[in-house]
Order: structure tokens, then C-alpha cells, then sequence
């Protein structure tokens, strides 16, 4: 059903990226990298491992992973992929957000590398970048969403022309957000004067006619879309920007679980307490037993002193998992709000048994302790906090 855009996308990018040698190309063929192509830049890296980790999630094999590098030709080297990755893990160890999904990806990219000796070194690389990653506090942002509902039932699998399509799709919507240039080139294959991503990618789905069969149909891919866009945006900051494409994908299909925990989610770091619960309300309305909605909620809660309404939503998460240590932590924190200093020592403790590393847990603990008059315990919780963070 996405054939024709995925068609129109496809020559887009390989005029784009220089990938291919020739400009049209029968969908099950692949084409050998020119010896002679300029060597892939880093946006080139950046988006070409996204690729690779989308079809490692997707069940590559290491076979498969093989012939991913050697359809790169010269550019599919491993020592020069191994330059940028070290680049690529210097950005990503110097950011602040947490990157647990592309973390945990990396290191399923290097088990898969232990039995591809030419690509050993790289995986190696790998993963200690995405170790690095997972070990360190991430009590950031969690995008539950990363593809379309399930619905009640299970959805027949698409057939392998669908899945290239649909990953056409996802992969554009991600280079739009991160390469103006890209954006400028496809706005105006389109005849369009924009630099909204949302808005080229209008016009793609009205230009290109998804889904003109059958209205409703279309309505759920267009969503998707928009859901993507978000998604995206809100990995890349800007969140803002985020919740408008949300908002654009539940004009569409209002009972999307996913998008309204993300678009509650970012209104949570946004700052907007009121319209965040009611986003996380409506996701709750669609999957009760949504854990991560359920503290979200309690966050939101809490910043706007509702102490007992946040501590309620937190004991709900942990009714649902109660190995989720975010939870135990915020429900201390509120606990603290309340005075409930040694009930607050008891979830802190709960936190830590399931995240040892967690260096907020320990610290906030440590105050705690002081605050009960316990200095000794108080230092060593706080020597705990300085074996995870020296400085």
C-alpha cells in the first residue's frame, strides 16, 4: 500500500546519499557502492547504523549484518565505521539524555559480531559505548512508543515488501527532522516553501495519494506518521514541537495509547503539570495497566504538591511492576514532601536494590538519613553516591 512513496522515497535517497550507482532500481535488487563514491560523512554514519540497528531489532542475523557492510563497498570498512563510532560514542556519553534503547541495541549488534572476525573490533566498541550507557543514571525521559498499537488482537505480519516500505517511511521522517539540506531537497520535489517537516510530509501523503483507497485506512497511516514525527522530535529536544505532531496523529485516530503517554510525557519536562495528567489520563483510559503512564502521572502530580494523588499513582505503577525503581524513588521523594522521612527511607531502599548504581537514590537517601538524626548512615549512603559519581 505504501508502494508508490516508498518508490518516490527511494530514488530520493539514493540521488540524496549517493548510495547506489543507479538512480532506478527494481525494489528486490540491490546495487554495488561505486569505488569511486566520496566517503560517507557523519550525518551519513548516524543515519546508516540507525538503519543497521532497526534491522538488528528486527531479528538480523550475523549473516545478515555481513552483507550490510559489504553492500557499502570501500565505505563499509570496519575500521573506518570504528572512527566514527568512537566519534559517535563521544557525543552520546557526553549527553545527558538517556539512550537505553539505542544503548541496549549496540550491545545486540555486538553479540552478533562475535562470530564476524572483520567486525569483531567494531562490536567490541560497541559495546562498551552502549554499557557505558545503560550503567549510568538514566531518569530521564522513557518514549514508550516505537511503532504502531497492537490492538486487541495481533496483527497479521506485513509481508517483506510492507516492512521495506513502512522503514522508508520511518527512515525518512528521521533524516527530515535531522538534515535541513534533506528537507529543503524534498520540499522541493513537492513544490512546497517550508522548513516544518510536518508539513512536507502533508503534502508527500496528499501528493502521492497513501491510501486514497479507502479513507479511514489512510486516516490510520497518516497518523502513524505524525506519531513517528514525534517520536523523533522529542529524541532529537524539541519537544514542543513534539506534542504538535502528537496532537496531529490524535486528531487522526483519538484512541492512540501510545501517543497520548507521549505526549503526556513531554508535557511532563515541559513543565505543563494540569495538561500532562489529563494526557496521561486518557492513556490510562486505553491501557490501565500502563506503569510508566502511572508514575508519569504521579511525577505530574507531585510537582503541583499533590503528595497523596502522586504517591497513589506511584503505588499503582508498582502494583502493575514493582521492580520499577523510578517509581519506589518518586514515591520517596513525595513521602519526604509528606514527612514520612523513615517510609521514605524504606522506597529509597527499594529503588537501590533494583538499581544499585543509582546515584540520586543514594544521595536523597543520605539526606534523608541526616534529617533523622542518622549521621553514619547518612555518610555512607553518600560515599555510595560518590563511588557512582567521583566529582
Amino acid at each position: 500500500m505504501f508502494r508508490r512513496i516508498w518508490q518516490w522515497l527511494k530514488n530520493l535517497w539514493e540521488k540524496f546519499l549517493g548510495l547506489f550507482s543507479q538512480p532506478q532500481t527494481n525494489l528486490s535488487e540491490t546495487q554495488p557502492l561505486s569505488q569511486s563514491l566520496p566517503p560517507l560523512t557523519d550525518t551519513d554514519y548516524d543515519f546508516l547504523f540507525g538503519q543497521l540497528l532497526e534491522g538488528i531489532a528486527q531479528g538480523w542475523s550475523p549473516e545478515r549484518v555481513k552483507i550490510f557492510f559489504d553492500d557499502l563497498g570501500d565505505r563499509g570498512k570496519p575500521e573506518l565505521w570504528q572512527e566514527w563510532l568512537q566519534r559517535f560514542g563521544e557525543r552520546l556519553l557526553a549527553s545527558p539524555k538517556p539512550n537505553d534503547e539505542l544503548a541496549q541495541r549496540m550491545v545486540r549488534f555486538a553479540g552478533l559480531t562475535r562470530s564476524l572476525p572483520s567486525l569483531e573490533s567494531l562490536g567490541t566498541l560497541a559495546n562498551n559505548i552502549g554499557s557505558e550507557l545503560l550503567s549510568r543514571d538514566n531518569s530521564g525521559a522513557i518514549w514508550e512508543y516505537d511503532g504502531p498499537d497492537g490492538g486487541v488482537s495481533p496483527s497479521p505480519q506485513p509481508s517483506l515488501g510492507e516492512n521495506q516500505e513502512n522503514e522508508a517511511l520511518e527512515n525518512l521522517v528521521v533524516k527530515l527532522q535531522e538534515n535541513p539540506n534533506l528537507l529543503a531537497t524534498v520540499a522541493q520535489q513537492l513544490g512546497v516553501q517550508t522548513s516544518d517537516p510536518r508539513v512536507v510530509i502533508q503534502k508527500m501523503v496528499s501528493q502521492l495519494g497513501v491510501g486514497v483507497e479507502n479513507q479511514q485506512q489512510s486516516a490510520e497511516q497518516n497518523s502513524e506518521i505524525f506519531a513517528q514525527l514525534g517520536l523523533e522530535q522529542a529524541k532529537a529536544g524539541d519537544l514542543a514541537g513534539a506534542v504538535d505532531s502528537w496532537e496531529s496523529a490524535l486528531a487522526l485516530k483519538p484512541n492512540y495509547h501510545q501517543v497520548w503517554y507521549n505526549r503526556g510525557k513531554a508535557l511532563v519536562q515541559l513543565e505543563r503539570w494540569e495538561e500532562a495528567i489529563a494526557s496521561h489520563d486518557k492513556a490510562l483510559e486505553i491501557k490501565s495497566d500502563d506503569y510508566l503512564a502511572w508514575n508519569n502521572r504521579g511525577e505530574a502530580l507531585g510537582k503541583l504538591g499533590r503528595w497523596e494523588e502522586a504517591i497513589a499513582s506511584c503505588d499503582k505503577a508498582l502494583e502493575i511492576n514493582s521492580g520499577y525503581y523510578l517509581a519506589w524513588y518518586n514515591k520517596a521523594n513525595f513521602l519526604v514532601s509528606l514527612g514520612n522521612l523513615r517510609e521514605a527511607v524504606n522506597s529509597y531502599d527499594k529503588a537501590l536494590e533494583i538499581k544499585p548504581n543509582f546515584y540520586n537514590g543514594w544521595y536523597e537517601r543520605g539526606n534523608v538519613l541526616r534529617d533523622l538524626g542518622l549521621i553514619n548512615e547518612a555518610n555512607k549512603s553518600w560515599e555510595k553516591a560518590r563511588e557512582i559519581k567521583l566529582d
